[in-house]
């Protein structure tokens, strides 16, 4: 085949235009002698390529005769079978020599479930890092989920945390419970008669989580003669991803490192200046550090983060930026985490990497009826966007590149309303009471524990109104939707939720960012409790709220199917697919001793809070 290295000098050279004849000279003659020389030289240069392009021309020749009597050999021996069905033979060959191995070695089970772990681990890292975004709040049913309470006789229940199955929860009397959750279970009706002899599914009966460890106080440590633990509160706790390491904060300044499986100390920090009020612990390790990070927020104003591994524990770095006591603080990814600063009303984004932080200010617009006074707490969306909860009763929507709120929903869990007259005022005459109260309003109901599923739709708050209430993001994440209280028990009809619009408080509440007008945002009514309204199923205040995804792999490739708890279940049996919400009760919140139950007679004898725990099974719609 011909090339450019192998085309005459002639056709390879560019065309030049003929020159205009240059004017007479008296070297005129020298000039033509020029031009014959070079006319000569491209002769000469023209032969020899052609002899050097006929040379290639006679290999090129040789290889097409030679590749013509290899392709006849060929289909002389394939007796002229096509291209297609000579790969539909490679492939029957290749799919026979596999038949073959797994006959000679046999079929490991091993090999498939590890290959499982993988693909679910890879299906984690990218909800964790917001590459996939599933929809799944309208397929949960909220208001038909089960629930149970569970309790040690201690004081209020200020935090918990989870890592499946164990349950980790601590109290205002420095008290720090290891549980284990019972896996609920479905039964496969095909599978029984080889069993039982039936048809009939076992009942299941509920039971509550088990006590596995209780540690209360001091604890003596192995090896070393100091006795280690808390000496006050303990506010806060977080598991590590791993499910190794246990943090606690509290009140004593402390943060503790427990082991997971014997809840023994491990390393006490003294680092704080002032009650460690929130923790947490990013979702992967940190490619800076050694170990799994944790971030530890504090009354000190600042926050501070940590590196855990088995190498030991260390403190890495200090941020400073609020003007007011950290509330609380949640992980968004790997070296990142927002933080809310209580009376300061600003949220922060800090990047531990870049060393900068971003500054959300969520002040509220003076046409709003209750204004908020702080932002307590904050749950994250990743990668870009979170959640945020005021004493106002306000829950809002964030994205990183805004410095206001995508979205709020003002008095997301109603009003108290206003006590009878007599509660209020040691006046005999009722008139005068009542004439003394005429000023007072309802107040609104704090937002005092936030949760979110990452790589889903759903976001959960708390406070002190009866219910754990379950809200939507949109698809575009710029919305919230209620989904209503989590566990009402009425699958057909769900009763009216107290955050209902009111048409009386609509027009004075308007000064949040407000959706258009075909999807108004709910506003509280006046009052909390009406005759349509259920009981309410959590006497106390929910202080912290825990959830993750039960993602089973079903149907089970072994003979003996496993739970989550790594016990054997029955052939027909598997683990059931929902949500588990954890929250953690008291009849005091966990920064105070405000009784908001023990002084609210009026209310009744249920409004009586308990102090616990409770679980919420929420089972995906048939």
């Amino acid at each position: 085949m011909s090339s450019f290295f192998t085309l005459p000098a002639s056709q390879r050279k560019r065309k030049r235009e003929d020159r205009v004849a240059a004017p007479g000279s008296k070297k005129r003659s020298v000039a033509a002698n020029r031009g014959s020389d070079e006319e000569s030289s491209r002769r000469k240069s023209q032969k020899d390529d052609e002899s050097i392009s006929g040379s290639d021309s006679e290999d090129v020749e040789e290889d097409i005769s030679e590749s013509e009597v290899s392709g006849d050999e060929s289909s002389e021996s394939d007796e002229g079978e096509t291209a297609a069905e000579r790969r539909l033979k490679l492939a029957e060959r290749y799919l026979e020599n596999l038949k073959e191995q797994v006959d000679e070695a046999g079929f490991d089970a091993a090999d498939l479930d590890r290959d499982l772990i993988a693909e679910r681990l890879k299906e984690d890292v990218d909800e964790a890092k917001g590459r996939v975004f599933r929809q799944i709040a309208s397929q949960l049913d909220f208001a038909g989920a089960t629930h149970t309470f569970f309790r040690a006789d201690t004081l209020s229940t200020t935090s918990v945390a989870v890592h499946p199955p164990y349950v980790y929860t601590v109290s205002k009397d420095r008290v720090l419970i290891k549980w284990e959750l019972v896996t609920p279970l479905e039964y496969d009706n095909s599978k029984a008669n080889g069993i039982n002899g039936s048809t009939e599914s076992p009942r299941i009966h509920r039971k509550k989580p088990k006590n596995l460890k209780y540690v209360k106080g001091l604890q003596k440590v192995p090896g070393s003669k100091e006795r280690q633990g808390h000496t006050g509160r303990i506010l806060a706790v977080a598991v590590s991803p791993s499910g190794k390491y246990v943090a606690t904060g509290g009140e004593d300044k402390k943060l503790i490192i427990w082991d997971a499986e014997t809840l023994t100390p491990m390393k006490s920090f003294t680092q704080h200046r002032d009650a460690v009020s929130g923790l947490s612990f990013t979702r992967h390790i940190s490619s800076n550090t050694s170990g799994e990070q944790l971030f530890s927020g504090s009354f000190d104003r600042t926050i501070k983060t940590w590196s855990l591994s088995a190498g030991g524990h260390a403190y890495v770095e200090t941020l400073f930026g609020h003007q007011d006591n950290v509330s609380a603080v949640a992980s968004m990814m790997t070296d990142q985490c927002v933080s809310v600063g209580a009376r300061d009303r600003s949220a922060r984004l800090w990047k531990v990497v870049d060393e900068t932080q971003l500054v959300f200010r969520g002040e509220s617009s003076k046409k709003d009826e209750y204004q908020n006074n702080s932002i307590d707490c904050v749950a994250v969306i990743p990668p870009q966007h979170f959640v945020t909860g005021s004493d106002a009763g306000s829950l809002s929507l964030w994205s990183i590149h805004k410095k206001k709120p995508l979205y709020t929903i003002p008095l997301a869990h109603g009003l108290d309303p206003v006590p009878p007259p007599e509660e209020l005022s040691p006046e005999t005459d009722r008139e005068t009471a009542t004439h003394n109260a005429r000023f007072l309003r309802p107040t609104p109901r704090w937002i005092t524990a936030l949760a979110t599923v990452p790589g889903t739709d759903i976001v959960l708050s708390g406070s002190w109104d009866g219910f754990i209430r379950a809200w939507r993001v949109s698809e575009d994440k710029k919305m919230l939707y209620p989904l209503g209280p989590v566990g009402v028990g009425n699958k057909s009809s769900p009763p009216t939720p107290s955050h209902q619009l009111s048409q009386s408080l609509n027009s004075t509440i308007n000064g949040h960012t407000q959706p258009n007008d075909s999807h108004p945002a709910p506003v509280a009514t006046a009052t909390s409790t009406t005759e349509s309204e259920p009981e309410p199923l959590l006497k106390g205040v929910v202080n912290d709220i825990a959830v993750f995804e039960r993602r089973p792999d079903f149907p089970s490739k072994s003979a003996s199917s496993s739970s989550s708890t790594g016990k054997k279940l029955p052939p027909n049996a598997r683990e059931k697919k929902g949500l588990c919400i954890v929250a953690a009760l008291g009849k005091e919140h966990r920064f105070g001793r405000w009784n908001c139950f023990a002084k609210s007679q009026y209310r009744g004898p249920s409004s009586q809070g308990r102090n616990g725990a409770v679980v919420f099974e929420v089972d995906f719609r048939e």
